[in-house]
C-alpha cells in the first residue's frame, strides 16, 4: 500500500478529486486551469467519472430527469404553456421512511423555437435521445450540450396527389455499441400504400407495407438503411411516459401484434429480435410497458379491480440475444388514481405516475404511497445518471 502512495503523482490526486464532482462543478473548473480542462476533457477521465456516477446510482440518492409543463390561462381565455426540464434527487430515510427530494430546473438552449413538445425515445450514459418538433437530437442535460441529427432518407413528405407512399415514424432507440465504441440511434418506420379522397383529407384505401429501419452512428454522422423483419401488424405502445430501454448493447421496446412482447435490437450486429413475455392472460393481467431496474429489463402488467389497479413487476433474466426467462419480482396494489409504474428506484420503492401527471413513490412492502409535490403536469420521467459524456 505504501508503494502505491509513493507512485501517486499530484495529477493523480487531482483526477481522484475531480472524478467525484458533479458535472456542473466540472464545467466551472474547466475555466479555472488549462491543465484541469485537459484532464476533464480526456476520454479516460470521462469514462472514470461515468463509472463513479453509475456506482453512486446504487447509493441512497437517486437522480430522476423529468419533463414537465405548466399551462397559464389568461382572462381573455388565451393560454400559454411553459415546458421545463428538471432534475430531482430522491432519497428516503431508512428509519423514518420519510421521502426527501429537491427539484432543479435546467436551461437547455435547443436550436429551435418549438420546444413545447419534447418526446424522449432513449437514454444511455447520461445522454438522452429526444424529438423536438420534427428534429431528432442527442442531448446531455447535465452539461447542456446537444447534437442535432441529419434528416432521415426513409421518412418522406406526405404525397401531394391521390396516390402515394405514406411513411410514419413508429419507434426509436438509442444506445452504445461496445464493439465499435460509438453511440447509435435506430429508427423504425411504418410504410403504407395510400389512395386519398379528392380533398386529400381521408383515405379511400390504405395498404400496410413491410416496415423499414435505419441506423445513425455518431462517428459517420449519417443514417443507413438496415433490414427489419417483423409483422406489418406490429405496433408500439405510445403511452406518454414510456420510451425505449438500453442495456448492455441492446435496445428494447414494448410492442404487440397478436399479443404483447418485447422487441430488441442488437446495436453491434444490427439485428432485431422478438422476446416473449410471460403468459398472464388467464389471471386477467395485461402487460403494458417496460423499464430498467438494477441492470435488468423489467416489464409490468396490470389488472383492473373496481376503481383501482393491481400491478405485477417482472424481471428478465439471462438474455443472450435469443433466449430469455422472466421472474416475478413483486405485486403492488391495489392502488387508486395510479396509471403507470416508472422504475424501482430502491429495492422496495417504486416510482409511479398517477392521475393528472402527478408522481408518487410507493413502498411495495407497506403499500404506503407518498406523492411528490411538483405542481406542473409531468410529461415523462427517467432514472438518470449525471455524466460529462460529450455529444458533439
Amino acid at each position: 500500500m505504501s508503494q502505491v502512495r509513493k507512485c501517486e503523482t499530484p495529477e493523480d490526486k487531482v483526477v481522484e478529486i475531480l472524478s467525484k464532482l458533479p458535472p456542473k462543478s466540472l464545467i466551472r473548473f474547466k475555466c479555472i486551469r488549462k491543465s484541469w480542462c485537459t484532464i476533464i476533457n480526456s476520454p479516460s477521465f470521462v469514462a472514470k467519472h461515468l463509472r463513479i456516477s453509475m456506482d453512486n446510482k446504487l447509493s441512497s440518492t437517486t437522480c430522476i430527469l423529468l419533463n414537465r409543463c405548466q399551462v397559464h390561462v389568461f382572462p381573455d381565455r388565451s393560454w400559454k404553456q411553459d415546458v421545463f426540464w428538471s432534475m430531482t434527487n430522491l432519497s428516503i430515510d431508512s428509519d423514518e421512511h420519510n421521502l426527501h427530494y429537491d427539484v432543479e430546473d435546467l436551461n437547455i438552449p435547443f436550436p429551435m423555437e418549438d420546444q413545447d413538445n419534447v418526446e424522449i425515445h432513449g437514454y444511455c450514459n447520461g445522454i438522452v435521445c429526444v424529438i423536438v418538433g420534427k428534429n431528432v437530437l442527442l442531448c446531455n442535460p447535465a452539461t447542456r450540450e446537444f447534437r442535432q441529427l441529419p434528416n432521415s432518407s426513409l421518412l418522406l413528405p406526405l404525397p401531394k396527389g391521390r396516390f402515394g407512399l405514406e411513411t410514419t415514424f413508429k419507434g426509436m432507440g438509442f444506445g452504445y455499441d461496445c464493439k465499435t465504441k460509438e453511440y447509435k440511434v435506430v429508427r423504425i418506420i411504418e410504410n403504407c400504400d395510400c389512395e386519398y379522397s379528392e380533398d386529400g383529407e381521408s383515405y379511400y384505401e390504405r395498404i400496410l407495407l413491410p416496415h423499414t429501419a435505419e441506423v445513425y452512428t455518431t462517428t459517420a454522422n449519417s443514417w443507413k438503411e438496415i433490414k427489419i423483419d417483423i409483422s406489418i401488424e406490429t405496433r408500439w405502445y405510445c403511452i406518454p411516459y414510456s420510451c425505449s430501454v438500453y442495456l448492455k448493447g441492446f435496445c428494447y421496446w414494448f410492442a404487440y401484434d397478436n399479443g404483447e412482447y418485447v422487441f430488441s435490437f442488437d446495436l453491434g450486429d444490427e439485428i432485431f429480435h422478438r422476446i416473449e413475455l410471460p403468459s398472464r392472460r388467464e389471471s386477467d393481467f395485461k402487460f403494458y410497458g417496460i423499464f430498467l431496474y438494477n441492470e435488468s429489463v423489467t416489464s409490468y402488467c396490470y389488472r383492473h379491480e373496481e376503481d383501482c389497479e393491481l400491478f405485477e413487476i417482472w424481471v428478465m433474466d439471462d438474455y443472450d440475444g435469443v433466449k430469455s426467462s422472466w421472474t416475478k419480482q413483486l405485486t403492488i396494489g391495489p392502488l387508486k388514481d395510479i396509471d403507470y409504474p416508472l422504475t424501482l428506484w430502491k429495492c422496495d420503492e417504486i416510482l409511479m405516475l398517477g392521475s393528472y401527471g402527478r408522481a408518487a413513490s410507493c413502498n411495495s412492502s407497506t403499500g404506503n404511497l407518498k406523492y411528490l409535490h411538483i405542481p406542473p403536469i409531468i410529461n415523462w420521467m427517467i432514472d438518470y445518471v449525471k455524466s460529462i459524456v460529450p455529444v458533439k
